[in-house]
């Protein structure tokens, strides 16, 4: 994976509906030759899910999250995970590092000792996601809305014209509903990503532990890929981004384990998950039919 690739793919894990078109502008490539390198990535299990979502609340549900060490899977048991009822998606680290969300009907479920058995054992307690609320409330979305979630949770890359043929309405009204519920926050990612798939990957990602002497503003790094996630208990931060080249990603892990209030650093690289898709399109289909069932149906 060369420079161009990088950018590539920084910019689709910012922004997973980023068209080839924007990509291309933007690494001063064609659209053709960006969506060859987009889908050699997505070939090689490099991009391994577009998990798009809608929020949690839009399902009348908790985003909860868990943290498990111990279990270090090549590849994930997907069946054993997909037996537990509401789990949404698994990302997982190496080394033996997996966080875990739940989409729960209580704000403080108990953990599940399922995932204890598979995953290993958990690290504190359970987390609140910290993703943004979605500023529509669900019984403001239309039937379309509804079908254009379910459309994007389907198939998040494919073309408008044949998301909006799934949901039944034109390009143009499928465009406008989805950018709607993207902006509003009704639809989220879960992107789940495998670097261990691609050489020459300039990378970093490390969990620090920290304690109360630790200035979060020290965390504010230029090329990050995502916000940073900090945990609770024990208190941390994780932190995933990319350099130039392999000496100055290891120089920034270096000087991100020597900051003041740091007391552990653990390095840790995308290496995979789970995501229910199907799980999500059955709430989605569940809820659309409960909120719009025809008048007089029991």
């Amino acid at each position: 994976m060369d420079g161009t690739d990088l950018r590539i793919f920084s910019g689709l894990v910012a922004d997973p509906f980023r068209s080839d078109e924007t990509l291309a502008r933007e690494a001063g490539l064609t659209g053709k030759a960006v969506r060859l390198r987009r889908k050699r990535m997505e070939s090689r299990g490099v991009l391994q899910e577009y998990g798009i979502h809608p929020a949690a609340e839009i399902l009348g549900r908790y985003s909860v999250a868990w943290r498990y060490v111990g279990k270090d899977w090549t590849e994930l048991p997907t069946s054993q995970l997909s037996e537990i009822e509401d789990l949404a998606f698994v990302m997982s680290f190496r080394p033996a590092f997996h966080r875990v969300v739940r989409f729960t009907k209580e704000p403080d479920p108990p953990a599940d000792p399922r995932l204890a058995r598979i995953l290993g054992h958990p690290l504190g307690g359970p987390l609140g996601e910290p993703q943004l609320s979605p500023s529509v409330p669900a019984d403001r979305l239309s039937r379309v809305d509804w079908r254009v979630l379910e459309a994007v949770v389907r198939a998040p890359r494919a073309s408008f014209s044949n998301k909006a043929r799934h949901a039944n309405v034109s390009p143009r009204t499928f465009r406008i509903h989805q950018s709607r519920l993207d902006a509003t926050h009704a639809l989220q990612c879960a992107m789940i990503l495998n670097l261990e798939r691609e050489a020459g990957l300039a990378t970093y990602g490390i969990w620090l532990r920290v304690d109360e002497s630790f200035d979060e503003r020290s965390v504010e790094l230029p090329r990050l890929w995502d916000r940073p996630h900090w945990t609770r208990n024990p208190r941390g931060v994780y932190l995933l981004g990319s350099a130039d080249n392999y000496f100055e990603a290891r120089a920034l892990e270096l000087h991100l384990q020597s900051l003041p209030g740091v007391v552990g650093a653990d390095p840790l690289i995308p290496a995979g998950g789970f995501f229910a898709r199907e799980r999500f399109l059955s709430w989605i289909r569940a809820e659309r039919e409960r909120r719009f069932r025809p008048e007089g149906y029991a």
